[in-house]
C-alpha cells in the first residue's frame, strides 16, 4: 500500500499497488496461466450447456416461495472504443440481443417502481431493473434507442461533474491515455508512478494499476496522483476539460423525457470507503443537488463507485446516503434483491461483453438455479 507522510505529499514505494497489478499477467508460469484460462473456458462452456439444455429456463419457470428481483449493472454499450475497458463494455449487437431476451422473458421495471412494489410485496415473478454506471455518451447514442425499441426503461447513474461539464471523467481519461500512449510514454508513466516498469504487462493491467492508485489515495494525495498522471500523458487534454465521451446535460434531459431515470454516481467518482465523513457528504450531496438543479427533477437513487461493500463502501457512506435523502443505493456486489436486502446496500449483477449471451442468461437465474440444484 502507499505510504504517506503529509496529506499533500505524493509518496510511492516498492510496496505500492502498481507493481502488484503489473505482475498479474506475467507472474504465472505458462502452464499455470494455461490452467487458469482453461478453467475460465470450462466455466463458460458449462454455462452455455446449461442454458442450451433448457435447465436454466426450467429454473426460470419454477415457483419460488421467496419474492426476489434482479438488478442488472451495465456501463458502456460500445465496440472498438478506446475510452473504456472491455471488462465494462457491451457491444450494441450483444446488448440488443440481451434486451430482446429480457422483453420476451422478464418484466422490466424502473428501479424506483421495482423497489416500491417490492416493499408492498406486489412484485411479480421475473422482475428485473436495468441500471448503468458512469454516464458514457454511448448510453444515449447506443443504449437508449435499443431500450426504446423494446419498450424498456433503465436507470442511469451519472458522475455529476463529468456530465455537467465541470471536468473530465478521470477513469475514462486514464483508460484513453493508457490505450493511446506510445510504449515509451507508458513505460515512463509506470516508472514514475511506481518506480518500476514490468516488461510484458498488458495495457489493461497498467490501467487497472494506475486507476487503483487513484482510487485508494486519501486526502490531497489523490489530487497529486491525478496531477502527476496529467503531466505524464501530455498528449491528453487537461483533466479540467469536459470529456467528449460523456453525456451532457442535454443528453440527460432527453433521456429523462424518454422515460429513463437519472441517478447519482457521486460528483467525481471517488471511492467512499475510509475517507472523512465530510468528504463523503460533499460527494453525495453535491451530486444529488447539482443533478436536481440541472434536470429540475428529483434524484432519488445512487450507485457507489466501485461499490464492493466493505472494500469500497463502508457504513459511513451508507449512513450518509440515507441522511442526504437517497431512496436507494446500488453496489457492485453480486446477488439478487430479497427480503433481507437493504435499499441503501443493493446487490447488482454486472454485465459485460466477456459474459457473452449465454452467460447473461445464466446470470439472470444463477441464484434460483443454484437453489434448484440444492433441491
Amino acid at each position: 500500500m502507499q505510504r504517506y507522510s503529509e496529506p499533500n505529499e505524493l509518496v510511492i514505494d516498492d510496496t505500492s499497488l502498481l507493481p502488484q497489478f503489473l505482475a498479474r499477467d506475467t507472474s504465472l508460469h505458462p502452464d499455470e496461466r494455461g490452467k487458469t484460462q482453461s478453467k475460465s473456458r470450462f466455466a463458460q462452456t458449462a454455462k452455455k450447456a446449461l442454458v442450451r439444455s433448457g435447465l436454466v429456463a426450467l429454473a426460470r419457470r419454477m415457483p419460488t416461495s421467496e419474492e426476489c428481483a434482479t438488478i442488472l449493472r451495465y456501463h458502456s454499450v460500445s465496440a472498438g472504443q478506446n475510452y473504456c475497458s472491455p471488462t465494462i463494455a457491451v457491444s450494441p449487437e450483444l446488448f440488443e440481443r440481451q434486451m430482446s431476451f429480457l422483453a420476451r422473458n422478464y418484466i422490466v421495471f424502473p428501479l424506483g417502481e421495482l423497489l416500491a412494489r417490492f416493499a408492498r410485496r406486489e412484485l411479480p415473478k421475473g422482475s428485473v431493473a436495468i441500471t448503468f454506471d458512469d454516464g458514457y455518451l454511448d448510453n444515449a447514442t447506443n443504449a437508449l434507442p435499443i431500450l426504446a425499441r423494446y419498450g424498456l426503461t433503465a436507470t442511469f447513474f451519472v458522475t455529476s461533474d463529468a456530465v455537467l461539464g465541470k471536468g473530465s471523467f478521470w477513469v475514462g481519461w486514464l483508460y484513453r491515455a493508457v490505450a493511446t500512449a506510445s510504449d515509451a510514454t507508458l513505460s515512463r508513466a509506470c516508472q514514475a508512478m511506481a518506480g518500476t516498469a514490468r516488461p510484458g504487462a498488458s495495457r489493461d493491467a497498467c490501467f487497472a494499476a494506475l486507476a487503483a492508485l487513484v482510487d485508494n489515495a486519501r486526502g490531497g494525495v489523490r489530487q497529486s496522483y491525478l496531477s502527476e498522471l496529467e503531466r505524464l500523458f501530455p498528449a491528453m487534454p487537461p483533466l479540467a476539460a469536459p470529456s467528449d465521451f460523456m453525456m451532457t446535460v442535454n443528453d440527460l434531459r432527453e433521456m429523462h423525457q424518454a422515460g429513463m431515470t437519472i441517478g447519482a454516481h457521486t460528483a467525481t467518482h471517488r471511492v467512499l470507503a475510509g475517507i472523512d465523513r465530510q468528504v463523503v457528504q460533499e460527494e453525495l450531496s453535491r451530486s444529488k443537488t447539482d443533478l436536481e438543479t440541472a434536470l429540475e427533477t428529483a434524484v432519488d437513487h445512487l450507485a457507489y463507485p466501485n461499490g464492493h461493500v466493505l472494500k469500497n463502501v463502508d457504513e459511513t457512506a451508507i449512513s450518509v446516503a440515507g441522511e442526504i435523502g437517497y431512496v436507494s443505493a446500488g453496489t457492485s456486489r453480486r446477488g439478487i434483491l430479497t427480503k433481507t436486502s437493504s435499499y441503501l446496500d443493493l446487490p447488482r449483477q454486472g454485465v459485460n461483453e466477456m459474459l457473452g449471451f449465454e452467460g447473461f442468461v445464466f446470470k439472470l437465474e444463477e441464484t434460483r438455479f443454484s437453489r434448484l440444484l440444492r433441491g
